[in-house]
């Protein structure tokens, strides 16, 4: 039923001794990126805490892998909350494609991002996009929801702005920097901020300061919410800034069995300093936050685990 069971042979990677009793499991992630990043931190913690062995199942997108999460071909996977609230409903990013058989695992770090623009361009908000361009990522893509949320929270759609047809983020990031684009999705302090700067001038986030900003984005893009990174050291960050983002959630299939499920959350929920060191991605994970992301079902054996701990699990 699992592919991981092919891959046992790639488990000794993490140099694990005397492990043999531990079971092999599949995670789902990218070739690269941050989710690459997440998965791979995941898979050291989970395996180096000995229960199980985790072997990351890399693909080039969520979209491959989480079907395969959901048919019980690999027991675990990760996504943001509005790609993983689409698939579990069958709507947004996975419109007619439900994978009803995902149950959470855990709620792990904040995933924030913001709209930014050059200085020069004299756009201060994103009612100031108005007749700008702006990246128009393909038909139900998660960029196509991110930018369909932002321009919510100003009343304006693609029919207000320049659409300009972006194919990744990559291609969106160099429409900045040559001119082609007016904003792009970015995250404060990410290499692609700093080099932005440095080919097209100074960078500044837009701020979402508007009350009902977060649920306009949320009705859009389930599992928004408005972060404050105001005084964050950051380029593009000055004065009051802030931007958004959502829940980074791990899941497994409903038949994943339960001491692989309480071994994962277990590994997870008592390796926060090991994990913080991985990356600054960590830096807002919580393990008394873990059950947090409401909405969606969790997995019953992780949910004893939360009940167990004194973590509330959210409805």
């Amino acid at each position: 039923m699992y592919l991981a069971k092919l891959a046992l042979a790639g488990a000794m990677v993490f140099g694990l001794a005397g492990g043999a009793a531990a079971q092999t499991v599949a995670l789902g992630t990218t070739k690269g990126g941050s989710t690459n990043q997440v998965g791979t931190a995941i898979a050291n913690i989970a395996t180096t805490a000995g229960e199980i062995r985790v072997i990351p199942q890399e693909t080039a997108n969520t979209a491959q892998y989480i079907p395969m999460v959901d048919q019980g071909r690999i027991e675990f996977g990760i996504a943001n909350y509005p790609q993983t609230s689409f698939a579990i409903n069958g709507k947004g990013t996975s419109e007619g494609m439900p994978s009803p058989n995902l149950r959470i695992v855990a709620s792990m770090m904040d995933f924030t991002s913001g709209m930014l623009v050059l200085k020069e361009s004299g756009i201060e908000s994103v009612a100031d996009l108005a007749g700008h361009k702006v990246p128009r990522f393909p038909d139900k893509s998660l960029g196509d929801f991110v930018i369909r949320a932002v321009l919510a929270t100003a009343n304006l759609t693609y029919d207000d702005v320049v659409p300009v047809p972006t194919a990744n983020f990559p291609s969106m990031f160099d429409g900045l920097k040559d001119g082609s684009l007016d904003t792009s999705i970015a995250t404060a302090g990410a290499a692609h901020v700093m080099d932005i700067k440095a080919s097209a001038g100074d960078v500044m986030f837009l701020s979402f300061d508007e009350e009902d900003d977060e649920a306009q984005m949320d009705a859009v893009l389930p599992g928004t919410k408005v972060y404050d990174i105001t005084g964050l050291e950051a380029e593009g960050v000055e004065g009051t800034t802030k931007i958004f983002g959502y829940d980074y959630m791990l899941f497994a299939h409903v038949d994943t069995p339960d001491d692989v499920v309480t071994s994962m959350v277990k590994a997870l929920y008592e390796g926060k300093e090991a994990l913080v060191a991985t990356s600054p991605l960590w830096e807002t994970f919580r393990p008394e936050g873990m059950a947090r992301s409401p909405g969606l079902p969790y997995h019953p054996a992780a949910v004893a685990f939360y009940e167990a701990h004194g973590v509330p699990v959210a409805e």
